[in-house]
């Protein structure tokens, strides 16, 4: 009697063990601290509408490295996670497959992606809070309720890679808070200022003093400087800079100055190219504003590198 109570226990216990043991074999990997596989990362990458065929290009070129498919989806996770933020993960697939076009230890690998994820979702944090500010609304112009996606993607990609340059994020959160205040024209959007953002890392005048590299951005985007324009002040302000000998803080002033007096972008850049500091707003002609900002007798030069045929004092 004694054994067959014993028996019908252990019984009982064996069948209560094997129906927990289904139990977690039917849970999906990623429960019990598995990392999700490529195939299930690229399911919840096409619920979020993120960029499916950059990520299968990552994949593949992963899966032809020779990378595990572990390893594989180590690389996908961050963008995955991002993309089901509403954040740009296009950034960090391409940063994915030019760590793998240098063969990049998949490791070392997994370490940048994972910080690019945690510098985007800080930028994400950034921009969604300066758009909710009326201001900032009236400046850009667009929907009130729902900004260019495209825009505010651009800008969020911008914000991350200024802060991977060095660039703090009070100082950026700054240069955006006062553009309202130091922009007349209406409305700028926010691919201009996500080019803007993206500038400030290379202006010179940046490190020494971040003021005046502000306002040179600010008064671009107020006169409606083309991107082009705009990634070309850097190496104009570098280039005057040697010319003159000046400090390059004193240039960036110089030439926020002059785009403020509506000198057109051409020869604001085409004059720091040369060295030539601003010397005073555009003569008055009876045409119009069609004077240069350089001294009497030179000639203008030739066009800066690249040729930007900037907006700048005269639209777009």
């Amino acid at each position: 009697m004694i054994h067959r109570y014993v028996l019908q226990r252990f019984l009982r216990r064996l069948w209560t063990g094997v129906g927990l043991l289904f139990m977690v074999l039917a849970l999906p990997s990623t429960s019990f601290g598995q990392p999700a596989s490529v195939s299930s990362l690229l399911d919840r990458a096409e619920q979020t509408g993120a960029d499916l065929e950059l990520m299968r290009t990552v994949a593949d070129r992963a899966s032809n490295s020779g990378l595990s498919p572990a390893a594989t989806a180590e690389l996908l996770e961050p963008a995955v996670a991002l993309a089901e933020r509403d954040l740009p993960a296009s950034p960090i697939l391409n940063k994915a497959l030019e760590g793998l076009s240098k063969r990049v230890p998949p490791n070392r690998m997994s370490s940048v992606l994972q910080q690019l994820r945690n510098r985007t979702e800080q930028a994400g944090q950034l921009v969604s809070t300066w758009l909710q500010k009326n201001e900032v609304r009236a400046m850009v112009g667009a929907d009130q309720d729902a900004p260019s996606k495209r825009g505010r993607a651009d800008l969020i990609a911008s914000v991350a890679d200024a802060q991977q340059q060095k660039v703090s994020p009070e100082a950026i959160e700054a240069f955006l808070n006062q553009l309202p205040a130091t922009t007349e024209r209406r409305p700028v959007s926010l691919s201009d200022v996500s080019v803007a953002v993206g500038v400030l890392p290379d202006l010179p005048s940046n490190g020494d003093s971040p003021a005046a590299a502000q306002q040179l951005l600010a008064a671009a985007l107020d006169a409606g400087y083309d991107s082009e324009s705009m990634r070309q002040l850097p190496a104009a302000i570098e280039r005057a800079g040697r010319q003159t000998q000046r400090p390059t803080a004193a240039i960036a002033k110089g030439a926020a100055q002059a785009i403020s007096w509506g000198t057109p972008a051409d020869n604001v850049l085409r004059n720091l190219f040369r060295g030539v500091p601003a010397a005073g707003p555009p003569a008055q002609t009876g045409q119009g504003n069609q004077g240069q900002n350089a001294p009497p007798g030179n000639g203008p030069p030739d066009d800066p590198p690249g040729g930007g045929s900037g907006g700048g004092g005269g639209g777009r």
